[in-house]
C-alpha cells in the first residue's frame, strides 16, 4: 500500500512535535479539517504560538510550512526546523 501525503505529513509533524517538546514547547496534533496540523505553544509565554503544516512544494519535496504559507524548512531537516520554530516563537510578540 502506498503512503499518502497525509501519512507522510502526520509522521513528519509528529517527529517535529517531539523535537519541539524537547525544546520546551507544548504541541498538539490536530487532524480535523482538510489536512493535519501541529499547534505549537511556547510553554512560558502562552501568547506565543504557531500552527505548522506539512506539504509538498512545486518540485514535490515535503516541507514544513507556517499556515500563512511561509516555508520553514524541508522535512528532511528536522533539527533545523525545530530550531527555526523555536527561534520564531521566542522572538514573536506575545498576544493577549
Amino acid at each position: 500500500m502506498a503512503h499518502t501525503i497525509t501519512d507522510t505529513a502526520l509522521a513528519a509533524l509528529d517527529e517535529l512535535g517531539q523535537a519541539l517538546a524537547r525544546r520546551g514547547h507544548l504541541t498538539m496534533m490536530v487532524t480535523a479539517g482538510p489536512r493535519p496540523r501541529l499547534e505549537v505553544l511556547h510553554r512560558t509565554e502562552p501568547g506565543r504560538s504557531g500552527t505548522i503544516v506539512c506539504d509538498r512544494d512545486a518540485e514535490g519535496e515535503s516541507w514544513f510550512w507556517w499556515t500563512w504559507a511561509d516555508r520553514i524548512a524541508p522535512v528532511r531537516e528536522l533539527d533545523r526546523t525545530a530550531a527555526l520554530v523555536d527561534q520564531s516563537l521566542r522572538q514573536a510578540p506575545a498576544t493577549g
